[in-house]
């Protein structure tokens, strides 16, 4: 098996089993990793469109609206008046907050124990690598 095969192999199924132990975590505060990513985005970037979301995670718009809508059934969203009726602007309740930080420890956590046994240089190069290869899927 060549490089490239081998590395886009190991990395789908690394994204696949990540994911899939991410939603065990996650599943302690009631949280999917689609769920989190909104939450995690809204926690850092505050009240926002839904074209701004679905662009930072590189996701289609109706993809972030079925999650967005799902969140606002969990009331951990609201949605907040704009200049545009069109556009519609959302942000994190207060329980969305509480969920933000409750969610974050779980995360770290999880990252932590997973990142267990990888010397630090591993890990500044694996987050190297990482970056890079996504700049370049922006190209």
């Amino acid at each position: 098996m060549s490089f490239q095969n081998g590395f886009f192999h190991h990395n789908l199924q690394f994204s696949r089993s990540f994911t899939k132990k991410l939603n065990e975590q996650l599943a302690k505060v009631d949280l999917y990793h689609s769920q989190w990513s909104i939450v995690y985005y809204l926690s850092q970037f505050g009240c926002s469109t839904l074209v701004e979301i679905s662009t930072y995670l590189d996701v289609e718009k109706p993809t972030v609206t079925r999650t967005v809508n799902r969140l606002e059934e969990l009331e951990l969203i609201e949605q907040v008046p704009g200049k545009d009726k069109r556009e519609r602007r959302i942000q994190l309740t207060e329980s969305g907050l509480r969920t933000y930080q409750e969610a974050k420890k779980v995360v770290e956590e999880f990252e932590l124990q997973l990142m267990s046994g990888l010397a630090e240089e591993d890990r500044e190069a694996t987050l190297r690598t990482l970056t890079f290869l996504k700049e370049k899927l922006k190209q």
